[in-house]
């Protein structure tokens, strides 16, 4: 009898929370600035007058829409009105996992984050979602569902996105992803998308729901936050994410993520 030997990487822990949500702009539970984490996201958009800013890029999302981001991906969701907002959400663990996951792995960060489905997809896609979000389901089942949502992911398209947003913003959101560790001004990039200051707040403030300068402060904290992950020191994280200042760094750091710079290197979340 010959003997057959088969290997295989294994599969490690795996952590899975999925939400249905609905909100508003004035709901509490909403998150507009710095928004990483270590853990791979799935949103699901079902309404609402939404788009999302992941990376150095703005998608516009519709009913159907998904949006994908891996850990340490920067992005938020901007409200452009205050229309009720339904999505589902999914946040799942994939350290040891990241093979299986290559929809999310194998890319750059920022591109290729809006998938969509044919209609019929769409709509297995949606049953799947409320099944896996009631909370009487078996957890074998959920995770099921979950793999065969993946599945269904790894079929969709991705969309690139139109340029349907003020031009100053769109540059200003790529200078500033380009060049956000090095010294900076809000009056610089402004002259370089040729128009004034005050434009450029406003337009930025209308379209993400936040003023340039604190686009700028967040593109720093969610870098040094990633940075802080693999394990580099504060000093080295405050200084390669632009921070001149290292007192203010641990300072606005803190208030941000509502711990110090260290205590996040040391693993405290």
């Amino acid at each position: 009898m010959q003997n057959v030997t088969r290997s295989h990487s294994g599969f490690c822990q795996f952590d899975l929370m999925a939400k249905y949500i609905e909100l508003d702009h004035h709901s509490t539970e909403n998150v507009f600035e710095a928004h990483i984490h270590e853990e791979c996201e799935i949103y699901v958009n079902l309404s609402g007058d939404v788009s999302f800013v992941v990376e150095n890029r703005i998608y516009p999302v519709l009913p159907g829409s998904i949006i994908i981001t891996r850990p340490y991906e920067y992005h938020h969701c901007v409200y452009h009105s205050n229309r009720l907002h339904k999505h589902f959400w999914m946040l799942f663990s994939c350290r040891g996992n990241e093979e299986l996951f290559d929809l999310f792995f194998n890319r750059r960060a920022g591109d290729r984050n809006l998938l969509v489905l044919p209609s019929d997809k769409t709509e297995r896609l949606f049953a799947l979602c409320h099944r896996m979000t009631r909370e009487e389901n078996d957890k074998l089942i959920a995770l099921s569902d979950f793999f065969e949502l993946m599945k269904l992911l790894k079929s969709a398209d991705s969309a690139n996105p139109e340029n349907v947003y003020p031009a100053d913003v769109e540059f200003a959101i790529k200078y500033i992803g380009d060049n956000f560790a090095s010294p900076v001004t809000i009056s610089e990039i402004a002259r370089l998308a040729g128009v004034s200051v005050n434009t450029l707040e406003r337009h930025f403030s209308e379209t993400l729901g936040k003023s340039p300068s604190r686009y700028l402060l967040d593109k720093r904290l969610s870098y040094a936050a990633l940075l802080l992950s693999k394990g580099e020191t504060v000093t080295e994280a405050s200084e390669r994410s632009g921070f001149s200042d290292y007192s203010r760094f641990i300072s606005v750091f803190k208030n941000s993520y509502g711990i110090t710079p260290l205590k996040y290197k040391n693993g405290v979340r």
